[in-house]
């Protein structure tokens, strides 16, 4: 038996430990889907490469529940971010103890190269001058999800999950899933993307969603997925109320980047926060 299994299965009661009261601790991590790059001011003074927004999911539930946040969320993190250093960065996992009552974590993404198949399937269909700039090097081909990938992120989701509660047991943990950017089915302009590369890139968000879910089914004693996929799957890139930013969105406007999430998406995704931070 896995050691995840052995673990939840030493864990009583079932039910969640208690939503935390206000002031307490709540530590938030993730990569870019958590940090929220360019929506709205900074969290950091003075602005630092991780593009932490100071209104992203975390932040506004935090405020609005009354909660002491700390985000160590980064943009480009992988699992291997939350568990060890990067570069100047600490271990994301480095800003838990014993005291803190409530995590959120949006991460796996990278570790699949979701934004980088988005980008290999994109730049064939740039214009010159754009393809020099995006991508110097030149365009490299897609290559779908290999089952080594697959196994790899499922045995690091476990072991950051089962490193969270080691260091925060008394801690309620939310593995936030990521926004839904693509249509179930057909295309738009706004993807960027013909209709054959949007059906190459449906099978990562799907793969990640699995396996997250899937991670956190040990750990149900203590851990919960927020189901901001399943949420967010009629207000993609190509829907009427967007919760993502398509291909080309206006940067000045401040609203998140090209295929992320735009501050409707992160006002959503704390609303969900707040009602699985509650739930019993």
């Amino acid at each position: 038996m896995k050691n995840s299994a052995l673990l939840a299965l030493s864990l009583a009661p079932a039910l969640l430990p208690a939503a935390a009261s206000a002031g307490a601790p709540y530590v938030a991590m993730g990569s870019s889907y958590a940090a929220g790059p360019n929506i709205g001011q900074s969290a950091d003074t003075p602005p630092n490469r991780c593009a932490r927004s100071a209104s992203n999911a975390a932040h506004i539930f935090a405020q609005k529940a009354g909660l002491a946040l700390k985000d160590v969320s980064c943009s480009g993190a992988t699992t291997a971010h939350i568990l060890g250093a990067w570069n100047e960065l600490p271990a994301q996992v480095d800003a838990l103890d014993a005291d803190t009552r409530l995590v959120t974590v949006t991460i796996g993404g990278n570790d699949l190269g979701y934004m980088t198949a988005i980008g290999k399937l994109r730049c064939p269909a740039l214009g010159e001058a754009e393809r020099a700039r995006y991508f110097p090097k030149g365009c490299t081909p897609f290559a779908p999800l290999t089952q080594e990938a697959k196994a790899k992120l499922a045995a690091d989701m476990d072991r950051m999950i089962a490193a969270i509660h080691q260091r925060s047991p008394k801690a309620r943990v939310l593995i936030v899933q990521y926004f839904s950017l693509m249509p179930a089915r057909g295309n738009c302009p706004a993807t960027g993307l013909s209709d054959e590369a949007v059906e190459q890139i449906r099978p990562i968000p799907a793969t990640l969603s699995a396996i997250t879910e899937a991670a956190v089914r040990p750990y149900r004693a203590f851990a919960r997925t927020v189901a901001l996929d399943r949420a967010s799957a009629d207000h993609g890139i190509c829907g009427a109320a967007p919760w993502s930013n398509g291909a080309s969105p206006d940067l000045a406007k401040k609203d998140g980047v090209n295929y992320h999430p735009n501050q409707a998406g992160m006002t959503a995704a704390a609303a969900l926060i707040e009602a699985a931070w509650r739930a019993r």
